[in-house]
């Protein structure tokens, strides 16, 4: 049995009383906290480690609910593009990568996570048609970082109708290009059934760690086969399923025209809806479909920081706190969002509704995005012990230096969680009472050889794709 101590520590446990404590210890055996409290630990036999806390704070690991390895190497790659020409020049940047291509997205994602306070993520991947060598490229990667991950398989069997251009704008000569480099080509259901199933015989559970969920693009780029193969794998399984839901207004007309719903009430009419969902994004809920994912606990994933970056639209978040509805916040890939800090994620919701409420007691509190950090992600991940630091949890957790502007003074730890700190003052992280990231730099992977690595890959990729660049580029052009 492996026991950790950290002691000298101020602790954030945002346990059901939300205690505070000064200055305290946390004992780790495993994988679990099994003793917390204020001042001196008792003594403790036969520890494998102690780690002085010592002017530092020890708070729950982040987790985010929604992004996108294969998007790691695209922060600032484009400038007021809208969301469609965003998801076409993204396709250019992430096609026909190797595997090794993809162990070094995935690593390069796991050092901003974990460099930020950041221990588990779903992982929503990949962009296109995916073989068994890509999904077991980054679970592979995934392991060798010792974060909490699951993979979301991101498939589609039908169209990206909500991001082409209406018939006629496009050249015939473009779309012959469009179809010659087949960029978002669907892949057939047999195939998918039998990829996904695969991927969570060899990987779902694996070291407590791993997860995989099936994980539509969005609904209505799958057939309602497609999305009942979703539930029968989420219940097979015991997994959960992950989706883009009505990230825009397009999609949220094209859904009515199409169906006579809404996208999320096409799930409730082919009786797959549950608990079992987490929904990026969640921007152009209606009223109706609130009380559907009340009534369902389906969990909302709030990406503030992408949905404003692509104008793609405002999640309605105080509507969805009356409601009841479960929340969890999510960075979405650093091609939307530039980076992947939660606390960023956290402050954008905290802010995104102030000036448009009266009343700053309708305003959703730093308390409750913190929650959604923590708890809310763990409940999309399906953990029910992650979150929290308190006895029997998992020792899941980040130590911030409290030498730093935004801790001097110490005011509010969870109101500077929020608004004041960056993710810059994180030193050592722990995953599974593992040391994971230790004077912020990750222990489990050389992060000199990664930067020489994903530049050239950068490079690689720009001459291998140049014409899916080129059609992009003019696609793209043609997207308002």
């Amino acid at each position: 049995m492996s026991k950790t101590l950290i002691h000298n520590v101020a602790i954030l446990t945002l346990d059901s009383q939300h205690r505070f404590i000064d200055e305290g210890y946390l004992l780790i055996e495993n994988d679990r906290i099994v003793a917390l409290g204020e001042g001196a630990a008792p003594p403790v036999p036969q520890l494998a480690r102690v780690i002085d806390g010592a002017g530092k704070l020890a708070a729950p690991g982040l987790v985010n609910a929604h992004t996108h390895s294969q998007s790691a190497t695209l922060p600032g790659f484009g400038d007021r593009l809208s969301h469609p020409a965003f998801m076409w020049l993204t396709q250019a940047h992430t096609s026909r990568r190797t595997p090794d291509e993809t162990r070094l997205a995935v690593l390069l994602t796991a050092w901003a996570a974990l460099s930020s306070g950041t221990t588990a993520v779903i992982d929503h991947f990949p962009g296109q048609r995916f073989v068994a060598a890509d999904i077991d490229a980054a679970l592979g990667a995934w392991e060798e970082t010792g974060m909490r991950a699951t993979l979301g398989l991101r498939f589609f069997d039908g169209a990206f109708d909500d991001i082409y251009p209406a018939p006629g704008v496009l050249s015939q000569p473009l779309l012959d290009q469009l179809r010659q480099v087949q960029l978002l080509r669907p892949q057939p259901l047999e195939e998918l059934r039998e990829l996904m199933e695969g991927a969570m015989r060899r990987w779902h559970g694996k070291d407590g760690r791993l997860g995989v969920f099936p994980a539509p693009s969005n609904p209505d780029r799958c057939s309602d086969d497609a999305l009942r193969l979703c539930a029968e794998l989420a219940r097979r399984f015991d997994t959960g399923i992950h989706t883009h839901l009505l990230e825009t207004a397009k999609q949220a007309r094209l859904a009515r025209e199409r169906y006579g719903v809404s996208s999320l009430g096409r799930l409730e009419r082919l009786g797959v809806l549950s608990d079992r969902w987490s929904c990026a994004h969640c921007c152009w809920l209606d009223d109706e479909d609130i009380a559907l994912m009340a009534a369902s606990g389906a969990v909302a994933v709030l990406n503030p920081e992408s949905n404003a970056r692509l104008g793609s639209g405002t999640a309605p978040i105080p509507a969805m706190l009356r409601a009841g509805v479960r929340l969890a916040l999510g960075t979405d890939g650093a091609g939307a969002n530039d980076n992947l800090s939660m606390q960023e994620a956290m402050r954008g919701a905290a802010t995104l509704h102030r000036t448009s409420l009266a009343k700053p007691q309708d305003w959703p509190s730093a308390l409750q995005v913190m929650s959604m950090a923590t708890v809310g992600g763990a409940e999309a991940l399906r953990q029910p012990l992650l979150g929290s630091l308190a006895p029997g949890w998992l020792a899941d957790l980040a130590l911030y230096r409290m030498d730093t502007p935004a801790w001097l003074p110490l005011n509010d730890p969870i109101a500077q969680m929020v608004f004041a700190e960056t993710g810059a003052s994180v030193d050592t992280v722990l995953v599974g009472g593992a040391v994971v990231l230790e004077q912020g730099r990750p222990t489990r992977f050389d992060t000199n050889s990664l930067c020489t690595e994903i530049r050239d890959m950068a490079r690689s990729l720009r001459l291998r794709n140049a014409d899916l660049f080129a059609v992009a580029d003019s696609v793209a052009g043609h997207m308002a």
